[in-house]
């Protein structure tokens, strides 16, 4: 059901907090969220226009906030960039981490022999020191 402001939210503001969902999910994957990962979340969730009370309902039950992809091929890739910045910020890929991420980039539009090789880029960008910005303007 949701609540009633649910009820009234744009499809964007939906697929904003299924994309903040996923990033969550992201960060639950090893059983703890990492400062790092919650400093990540905030900033997104901030860009995604999302207000405290959204962040803590999609904290508290992300199943109810279904991943719905952009249609623009940008805003598909800076998502996928996203999910890669969650998945390094500790410092460490967790197996679960790196599956669950194949799961976002298929649902997201890429093909999926393509995955691994926009992962590890993205992976070697950002060890760089590039900005999500300066990455996504690689690819677009």
């Amino acid at each position: 059901m949701g609540t009633i402001a649910q009820r009234f939210e744009s499809g964007q503001q939906k697929a904003n907090e299924g994309h903040f969902k996923n990033l969550v999910m992201l960060a639950r994957v090893n059983g703890k969220v990492e400062e790092s990962e919650k400093q990540l979340l905030a900033r997104i969730a901030k860009r995604l226009a999302l207000t405290q009370e959204q962040v803590n309902e999609i904290l508290e039950n992300p199943d109810n906030y279904p991943m719905i992809p952009p249609s623009s091929l940008e805003e598909r890739i800076e998502r996928f960039i996203q999910f890669v910045q969650m998945i390094v910020i500790d410092g460490e890929v967790d197996p679960k981490e790196h599956a669950l991420i194949g799961v976002y980039a298929i649902a997201l539009g890429f093909k999926e022999d393509q995955i691994a090789g926009y992962e590890e880029k993205i992976i070697q960008y950002l060890k760089e020191g590039k900005t999500r910005s300066e990455i996504l303007d690689l690819y677009i």
